[in-house]
């Protein structure tokens, strides 16, 4: 007989970043996560944990399953609010999906994460991020999520951007954060993540939580000017001839050798 498997490892492969933003509104997570996300346990302030599979199967607000998933948004098929009240199959027909958690107190609670793994910020600046952070179900245990990022291929400490303590009413709650210059330029890796790095309080059932509407702007270094120069053939002989006090002309004798200024080669 067979069975089909409806988990997906987390997606392994990092985000490269073209133009001026990258958007993320997670509707075909019934596919998988998209590139450059992972879902993640045992996250800590200084470590990026374990890489978690990511079933993709539709689930429900009130499943009471501790795991992440597939869960519908509370904006419906119409572009209304949902009443957080709809029926599990009410909620599968929603195209608008989240990525999102039930925490129990054996998964998740603490340590579990969102993560986006970024391969670089070469010539970007000045990036900022909008989420929607939906609390899809409320309960008597309330988690904080710190949003927080860091630099490196494999980082060992966290630059922490603001948290998101449970607001007890379920709904979508749109914030933005902006990282510091230190994720400008840079080679190597950028990771963005949402984590409960503590663990819920109140007792009880913990709540399902997910995100949304991932924005990250970003804005690129203006490219060198070119040097303002000019060849012309006169006679057998080439003249080049340029505008702009601060290019010197040099040469050597070698590729390797040392360059030094061209006597009387002045713009």
């Amino acid at each position: 007989t067979a069975i089909a498997l409806t988990l997906a490892r987390t997606a392994s492969a990092q985000i490269g970043l073209r133009g001026t933003n990258y958007t993320q509104d997670f509707n075909t997570i019934g596919s998988g996560l998209p590139t450059g996300w992972s879902v993640r346990t045992n996250v800590t302030a200084t470590s990026l944990g374990t890489s978690a599979a990511f079933p993709t199967a539709t689930k429900s607000w009130g499943d009471v399953t501790g795991e992440f998933g597939n869960f519908a948004s509370l904006t419906n098929n119409t572009g209304g609010r949902a009443t957080g009240g709809e029926s599990s199959t009410t909620q599968a027909g929603f195209t608008n999906r989240v990525v999102g958690i039930r925490q129990t107190g054996s998964f998740g609670d603490p340590g579990a994460a969102f993560v986006l793994q970024i391969t670089d910020t070469l010539n970007l600046s000045n990036l900022t991020f909008s989420v929607d952070l939906n609390l899809l179900r409320s309960n008597s245990a309330s988690t904080t999520w710190t949003i927080d990022y860091a630099v490196g291929n494999s980082p060992g400490s966290f630059t922490n951007l603001g948290s998101f303590s449970d607001p007890g009413v379920v709904g979508s709650y749109p914030t933005n954060f902006a990282l510091d210059t230190d994720a400008d330029n840079q080679p190597d890796n950028v990771w963005i993540r949402i984590a409960a790095l503590s663990a819920s309080t109140g007792g009880g059932f913990r709540d399902s939580f997910g995100i949304d509407n991932f924005v990250l702007n970003y804005d690129g270094f203006a490219a060198p000017a070119p040097i303002p120069l000019d060849i012309q053939q006169v006679g057998g002989e080439a003249v080049l001839s340029w505008k702009s006090p601060v290019f010197n002309l040099q040469c050597a004798p070698l590729v390797t050798g040392t360059y030094t200024n061209v006597p009387g080669a002045t713009s």
